[in-house]
């Protein structure tokens, strides 16, 4: 009786496993929707100000309400771009997690049926490195900018350096070659920045996350 009992709990937790495999899974393609979504939506209007400002720029010889017109409009799309920078890091941050709860379901169906090891391609460990292999990647320190948030730090610091580049040249006229070294300057500051943030929330989410099943924990798979 009693291990009939044990085989129906057991046959329980495998269903609810299974059940919340696939929540996971579907979550999972929520945030990549979501980050595809607003990453579209700032290149868009990326594009649009760019026009608009190559239209201001044939019309006013790149004169005062051309200047103005892009000190109105530069700040606002990097502002844009820095509240998507800042989403795109949460939703990969909660991809990681969803990933992570799916490899230790996974080790999980392994405990249950240590064969299944031998067919499985997706690593049923949650620490970083597994994770990493799992995806072919390799752990490298640009990694970062590979990524939708890495993508949008980088255009979004180059609206910022094109900002100071021309705040410089509308101040200091004729001095091209400063407003070029400054928008350079405000360019490389930005993504030291972001990366640093980016960083810095990746970290604190590892660390808030504790592995539980290491690649170091390996389960022999089964005749």
């Amino acid at each position: 009786m009693a291990d009939t009992h044990q085989d129906e709990g057991r046959h329980n937790l495998l269903q609810c496993m299974t059940t919340e495999h696939f929540v996971l899974q579907t979550a999972r393609a929520a945030t990549i929707q979501e980050a595809n979504q607003r990453a579209n939506l700032f290149l868009t209007s990326v594009s649009m100000v760019t026009v608009a400002l190559a239209f201001v720029a044939q019309v006013t010889q790149m004169g005062g309400p051309f200047v103005l017109f892009a000190l109105i409009l530069l700040p606002c799309l990097y502002f844009v771009g820095l509240v998507t920078f800042v989403r795109a890091v949460q939703v990969a941050v909660e991809d990681m997690v969803h990933a992570r709860e799916m490899a230790r379901i996974r080790h999980f169906y392994v405990e249950v049926a240590p064969a299944m090891s031998r067919y499985l391609i997706h690593s049923i460990h949650d620490d970083e490195r597994a994770l990493l292999a799992d995806r072919g990647f390799k752990p490298t320190r640009w990694q970062a900018f590979m990524s939708t948030a890495g993508m949008i730090m980088v255009v979004s610091s180059a609206i910022a350096g094109v900002f100071a580049g021309v705040v410089t040249n509308a101040i200091i006229e004729s001095a091209l070659a400063v407003a070029v070294a400054i928008g350079i300057l405000v360019f490389a500051t930005s993504v030291f920045l972001l990366d640093r943030h980016h960083s810095s929330a990746w970290a604190a989410a590892e660390e808030a996350l504790p592995v539980r099943f290491p690649a170091s924990d390996s389960i022999e798979p089964g005749p």
